[in-house]
């Protein structure tokens, strides 16, 4: 299984030249600045690039689903980034777990959709953004500029609480290989282990079926 999961997405990645999924979003800067220590954010504000993207590249403003990721120079493991990758999904105990088409960048919760393991418990990221209705376009997605989207924890029990204010305040050059497997703090890894497996191989797949 592991293995075809890694062709699929190896294929899917050289027909389209681009990332298998998410191949085109608009690339942004700005700041992420925490407010709990829930996570292993940085001690202060901290300069990101951030990538809002459509999943299937669906033209226009045909929804689907939407994703946004965010890279935290120096803040993953050995001095490496931190990359955080959220698609929209619901916000319930089932909900966040599950890619969710949107009709606009507005229209509710980011997900992480596999949760975290820290230490003895799980926590999902999620996040949310009071910008007025932005259409499921990369053009106006561009044009929203600039963004702020309130960056939450999700526990077991189904409470989400505020963790870190992400604002996007500009356009940033070429996108970063965002990859969530490989760059992320000591301490803080995905569960299930089955599908951390699978999606180990997906990011692998796409990557190697990058042009170089």
């Amino acid at each position: 299984m592991a293995g075809l999961v890694s062709a699929g997405f190896r294929g899917l990645a050289s027909l389209r030249r681009a990332p298998a999924f998410h191949p085109d979003g608009v690339v942004l800067h700005g700041e992420l600045r925490p407010v709990a220590r829930d996570l292993p954010w940085p001690s202060g504000p901290a300069p990101v690039v951030a990538r809002l993207s459509k999943g299937a590249g669906t033209p226009g403003r045909l929804p689907d689903a939407l994703g946004l990721a965010v890279r935290i120079p120096g803040a993953g493991r050995d001095g490496g980034p931190w990359d955080i990758t959220l698609t929209t999904a619901g916000h319930g105990h089932v909900g966040r777990m599950l890619p969710r088409p949107a009709a606009a960048w507005t229209s509710g919760a980011y997900s992480s959709l596999v949760p975290y393991r820290q230490a003895d418990r799980l926590v999902w990221l999620g996040a949310w953004t009071s910008s007025p209705r932005v259409e499921a376009s990369i053009e106006a997605a561009r044009a929203a500029v600039p963004w702020r989207f309130v960056l939450r924890t999700g526990r077991e029990d189904g409470r989400w609480c505020d963790s870190a204010v992400l604002t996007l305040t500009g356009p940033a050059g070429d996108a970063p290989s965002f990859d969530p497997m490989l760059n992320r703090p000591a301490g803080l890894e995905f569960a299930p282990e089955w599908l951390v497996r699978l999606r180990e191989r997906a990011y692998a797949g796409s990557r190697a079926g990058r042009p170089s």
